[in-house]
């Protein structure tokens, strides 16, 4: 039953958030590797499923250990942090901002 889910750029993620799905996306594990063109992908709706299933996670998740990193709502509160500091800030710190995010839970003070 597992729809084929598209990746998505973590710079598309961050350049068209109103694109994004109201859903959690995963990325590879390596954090080390993470860039603005590393791939990731967007789950299903979990409610859409019944509770004891895992069918709306990625099959890179199942099968690769994709791990999740931020859903779509937390995606644009970091964008809107970032944006209120800057005027127009560069995809750059926009990524710096969701890597800081992700790993701190907190918004990142540019």
């Amino acid at each position: 039953m597992n729809k084929n889910m598209n990746l998505i750029s973590i710079r598309d993620v961050l350049l068209f958030p109103e694109n994004n799905p109201n859903t959690w996306f995963y990325l590879p594990p390596n954090q080390a590797e993470w860039s603005l063109d590393t791939e990731g992908v967007f789950s299903l709706d979990s409610a859409d499923f019944s509770p004891d299933s895992d069918a709306y996670l990625p099959e890179q998740v199942r099968k690769n250990g994709w791990i999740e990193i931020l859903d779509a709502a937390s995606i644009e509160d970091v964008l809107e942090n970032a944006k209120a500091q800057f005027d127009k800030p560069s995809l750059d710190q926009l990524l710096s901002a969701f890597i800081f995010y992700y790993e701190n839970d907190a918004f990142l003070e540019l």
